[in-house]
């Protein structure tokens, strides 16, 4: 009887172990922002794009597809630039280079 305990052990140590995962995802999740975001990709735009980018040609717009959040716009007065899809965690899920051509 006494040893019964033990096999509840593993059993509470899965569930704490699945809860941490779940706050820090969940956490992480709702404290960031879409201002956040779109600075830590306009920064990435910059160091990608080089001379004569400017952090005033990234915009977003609310993605379309399951999954993502956002997709950050970052274009030149020449259409040059990239297209960054953006997930629920606010990471780049994907990028998407615009040639500039008409």
């Amino acid at each position: 009887m006494t040893r019964r305990w033990l096999l509840f052990v593993p059993l509470a140590a899965l569930v704490a172990v699945a809860a941490g995962i779940g706050l820090l995802l969940g956490g992480r999740a709702v404290l960031t922002t879409e201002t956040d975001v779109i600075e830590a990709v306009a920064d990435r735009y910059l160091a990608e794009a080089g001379a004569g980018a400017e952090r005033t040609d990234c915009q977003a717009r609310v993605a379309q597809s399951d999954g993502l959040w956002l997709v950050v716009i970052c274009e030149n007065a020449e259409g040059a630039g990239y297209e960054y899809f953006i997930d629920r965690f606010g990471r780049v899920a994907d990028r998407k280079r615009l040639d500039g051509r008409a």
